[in-house]
């Protein structure tokens, strides 16, 4: 399913890059710290059920979440992880599952801070693998959360996983999700720290059902698409193309935001250019041509 948006473009207050990822992620968020309000410094508590990761931030507000949990895969299988209703805006890393060192990891900011009491962060499932069976539980490798004090400053935080028995998954198929993405207002914004001081343009959206899969985006009247990571260096430097941005989740939907040219072209492109000459050119010749008629007509 396609919506198609127009908004209006808006210069964005100068972001900060997002780092590689796996990168640490301290330096950033800091950064992104200092526009808001200072916090309590209760611990903040992040539990793990059966399928579902949430954060109870403890009156506190929040704007930075990171966790690697470890499962045991004799146990465990982890066959799906979604950010479907996340309350992270900005993945840094987007929740997904290691095969290779058998862990879940995320991490992601929360522009201007959160505090809740039962804030869904990603969900996932699990199914029996191997000898698996009984009470199960996931290992905590690290875990960090940032105060939204202006300063960047680490919570206290507790990580709770309970042990949950795990079902083999039923043959009953899943609701299809049939909804796009979330509505959302692309940015336009320029830092000397950001592509050197170049334009670029910030975006992310949700889809409560599936996740966000990926991004892609147009310049212009360019045809192709192109994948895209929030930043998004600008191919038009002078802003006098139309963007968009395509968001498309895990289940095939998406939906297009088109931002205006924020300088549209004023001067006349090249093929007008040559229609104007041509044009210029009949009507100087049917002038010549009614001035040579007319004047023979007189000489008669």
């Amino acid at each position: 399913m396609d919506r198609l948006i127009r908004v209006r473009t808006r210069r964005l207050i100068p972001m900060i890059p997002y780092p590689p990822r796996r990168h640490p992620f301290i330096i950033p968020l800091i950064a992104i710290g200092c526009l808001f309000a200072a916090a309590s410094a209760h611990a903040a508590v992040i539990d793990v059920s059966s399928g579902t990761i949430s954060i109870d931030t403890q009156g506190q507000s929040v704007n930075a979440i990171e966790l690697h949990l470890s499962f045991d895969p004799g146990r465990i299988a982890i066959t799906r992880v979604s950010d479907g209703g996340s309350i992270v805006d900005f993945w840094i890393e987007p929740p997904s599952v290691s095969n290779a060192s058998h862990t879940i990891d995320l991490a992601g900011i929360i522009p201007g801070g959160l505090e809740t009491s039962n804030g869904k962060i990603a969900s996932f499932t699990a199914v029996p693998a191997g000898s698996g069976g009984g009470a199960v539980s996931f290992s905590l490798v690290s875990a960090k959360v940032l105060l939204n004090d202006g300063k960047g400053t680490p919570a206290a935080v507790t990580v709770v996983s309970a042990p949950f028995v795990l079902h083999a998954q039923t043959s009953s198929p899943p609701v299809p999700d049939t909804t796009p993405p979330d509505p959302f207002i692309p940015q336009i914004g320029r830092d000397p720290a950001i592509f050197g001081d170049a334009w670029f343009v910030a975006f992310s959206t949700t889809d409560p059902q599936s996740g966000i899969n990926h991004y892609e985006i147009m310049e212009g009247s360019h045809t192709v698409w192109h994948v895209a990571v929030s930043p998004y260096r600008l191919s038009d430097q002078s802003l006098s193309s139309n963007i968009y941005i395509r968001a498309v989740d895990n289940a095939g939907n998406f939906r297009v935001v088109e931002l205006p040219a924020a300088h549209p072209r004023t001067g006349t492109a090249a093929s007008d250019q040559i229609v104007l000459f041509i044009t210029a050119c009949v009507i100087l010749w049917i002038g010549i041509f009614a001035i040579v008629w007319m004047w023979t007509r007189r000489k008669h």
